[in-house]
């Protein structure tokens, strides 16, 4: 775990000399010059210089705060691969934390209007819901695809992968607390506190000073980055790209938790479903 924690750092720092490279060429650039292409809905004006300072004091945050709790997760109480509830408790109370500090940034030192910020105005609950369904199947089928090769070609080179830790551990888990805190974890807590931080907030203070293609791949990376797995990151960097476009498209936050939410939920069921065949 440390040394992945050390790679994600170090790959976040690169992350962040990108976009300060990408801006001061931006900056330098010729008058006359081919304006960016800002296309979507996503607003990203009203963004500022010490959002980006909070953006990186929260991707930080969120990388050594759950590396961490990795790290602890263990001793007694634990299941086989040493994930107790207590650091499921933990991990949902942090999350939720730091997503409330964050829209109380947006709100009480900012002055944003969350519902304009993250357009829930822009489209009905109904229909963000039917929308929401609708996509789900062929999100699930193109991140279950490319999870299928990357963790074929990882298996040829490092030999075989071990799941996600929260993955196994409801695979493991016989007790009905780890699993009922896991599905709330996964299908509410989750798809509404990371979608908050990386679509709401990270991925427009990005595109605010690159451009929406350069901030979709950065935010995503490092959506990718905080799971703290190797096998997983380059499925959830797809997935992370996926929800970037929806909310671009759609303009509205509350797009990208459904389909996060239901993404979570369909890999719940498959869990259950092959347990239940095995």
């Amino acid at each position: 775990m440390s040394v992945l924690r050390d790679v994600a750092m170090l790959t976040w720092l690169a992350l962040m000399a990108g976009v300060l490279v990408y801006r001061v060429l931006e900056v330098m650039r010729p008058a006359g010059s081919p304006p960016r292409l800002r296309t979507g809905k996503v607003v990203s004006e009203v963004f500022a210089a010490p959002d980006a300072i909070v953006v990186a004091a929260v991707s930080v945050i969120l990388l050594l705060g759950l590396a961490a709790e990795g790290g602890r997760a263990g001793g007694e109480g634990a299941d086989e691969n040493g994930l107790t509830l207590e650091a499921l408790l933990v991990n949902a109370v942090f999350m939720l934390f730091l997503g409330a500090i964050v829209l109380g940034y947006l709100k009480g030192v900012r002055r944003l209007d969350w519902m304009e910020l993250f357009g829930l105005r822009r489209i009905s609950l109904g229909r963000v819901l039917g929308v929401g369904l609708l996509l789900l199947i062929p999100v699930v089928l193109v991140v279950n695809t490319s999870a299928y090769f990357v963790n074929a070609w990882l298996e040829g080179v490092w030999g075989g992968m071990e799941p996600q830790n929260t993955v196994q551990a409801f695979q493991d888990s016989g007790g009905t607390g780890v699993r009922v805190v896991m599905v709330v974890f996964a299908v509410v807590i989750a798809p509404l506190v990371e979608e908050t931080l990386f679509r709401g907030f990270i991925y427009p203070v990005f595109k605010k000073y690159t451009d929406g293609l350069f901030a979709a791949l950065c935010s995503s990376l490092l959506f990718g980055l905080v799971h703290m797995h190797v096998g997983s990151l380059a499925p959830l960097v797809v997935l992370a790209l996926i929800l970037c476009y929806v909310y671009e498209r759609s303009g509205s936050l509350l797009l990208p938790m459904v389909i996060h939410a239901g993404f979570n939920a369909v890999s719940l069921i498959g869990l259950v479903l092959m347990e239940e065949a095995g």
